[in-house]
C-alpha cells in the first residue's frame, strides 16, 4: 500500500510567503499588504521588519515595501543551476504527444539558433534535425522566438555579420523581410518557419523566458507541410506558446502578458 504524503504548515512562514508574493508584483504599503492578505496588522509588521531586518526586502523613501536585491542572488542562484533541458522536456513531449510532430529546444549563440535538445514521439517520421545542429535564427521558428528578444538594431548587425543565404524559393534574405518575421512573431507570441529551411517542412517556435524576463531559449515543432496546414497555425500556434508560458513559468517568469 502506497503511504500517504504527511502535508505540514507553519502559519507564519506561510504569512510571509504570501507578502514576498505580493511584493513581487510592485511595492506596496502595510496598510495595504495587511488589508489585501487579510493578516492581522500587528504579525504583519512583525513579519516585514524581520523581513528588513534580514534584508530580503527594503523601506522606499514613501514608506512603501519592496523586494530586495538579495532576492535577486536567491534568484540567479536558482537559475546557474537550473536544468532547462530537465525541465523543458516533459512538457514537449505533451505537446507533440499522439501527433507526426518533433519538437526542438534551442539557444541564441553568434545568431544561430542551436539546438541542444530534440524530442520525437513513436511517428514513422524521423526528422533529420539533430542536438547540436546550428541553423541561422532567420530560418528557424525557434531562432525567430528567440529573436523577439532581440532589438531590431541587434538583427541588422546579425544580418550583416551573417549575410542570409536563400535555401529554397520561400526563404526570406532581405532584412526587411527578417524583421517583420520578427515583428509578426512578436505580435503573435509564436513564430512559423513555412518552407523557408527545407521544402516540405513547416515549424511553429516559441519563446521561453528566464526568471528575469529575458528570453533565454526557443521551442519548436517541426512537420511535414501536410502535416501542419496553413490554417492550423493558430491552432498549433496557441498550443506551442502555452507550452513555452509554462516552461517559462516553472523557471520563475511571471509576467503573463508576453503569452497573451
Amino acid at each position: 500500500m502506497k503511504e500517504e504524503k504527511t502535508s505540514y504548515s507553519v502559519p507564519a512562514v506561510e504569512k510571509t510567503i504570501a507578502i514576498l508574493n505580493l511584493l513581487t508584483d510592485h511595492e506596496i504599503g502595510i496598510n495595504e499588504i495587511y488589508k489585501q492578505l487579510n493578516l492581522p496588522k500587528s504579525s504583519t509588521f512583525v513579519i516585514l521588519s524581520t523581513l528588513e531586518n534580514n534584508g530580503i526586502i527594503e523601506r522606499t523613501d514613501q514608506g512603501k515595501y519592496r523586494l530586495s536585491s538579495a532576492v535577486f542572488h536567491w534568484g540567479m542562484g536558482y537559475y546557474k543551476n537550473v536544468d532547462i533541458v530537465g525541465i523543458a522536456r516533459p512538457h514537449l513531449r505533451r505537446l507533440i504527444q499522439d501527433t507526426p510532430f518533433s519538437a526542438h529546444l534551442a539557444v541564441l549563440i553568434d545568431g544561430k539558433s542551436i539546438f541542444i535538445d530534440k524530442i520525437e514521439d513513436h511517428s514513422f517520421v524521423r526528422f533529420a534535425t539533430y542536438v547540436g545542429q546550428a541553423i541561422p535564427f532567420y530560418l528557424s521558428s525557434a531562432g525567430k522566438a528567440l529573436g523577439i528578444g532581440m532589438t531590431d538594431e541587434e538583427i541588422i548587425l546579425s544580418l550583416q555579420k551573417h549575410v542570409p543565404v536563400k535555401l529554397t524559393d520561400k526563404s526570406h534574405v532581405t532584412t526587411e523581410q527578417i524583421l517583420e518575421d520578427i515583428r509578426t512573431a512578436r505580435k503573435l507570441g509564436y513564430s512559423t518557419e513555412d518552407e523557408q529551411f527545407e521544402k516540405g517542412i513547416r515549424c511553429i517556435g516559441a519563446p521561453v523566458y528566464n526568471f528575469t524576463g529575458q528570453i533565454k531559449w526557443g521551442i519548436s515543432i517541426i512537420a511535414l507541410s501536410r502535416d501542419l496546414p496553413e490554417d492550423s497555425f493558430e491552432r498549433i500556434g496557441g498550443q506551442v506558446k502555452e507550452t513555452a508560458a509554462t516552461i517559462s513559468s516553472e523557471l520563475g517568469y511571471r509576467h503573463k502578458a508576453n503569452f497573451l
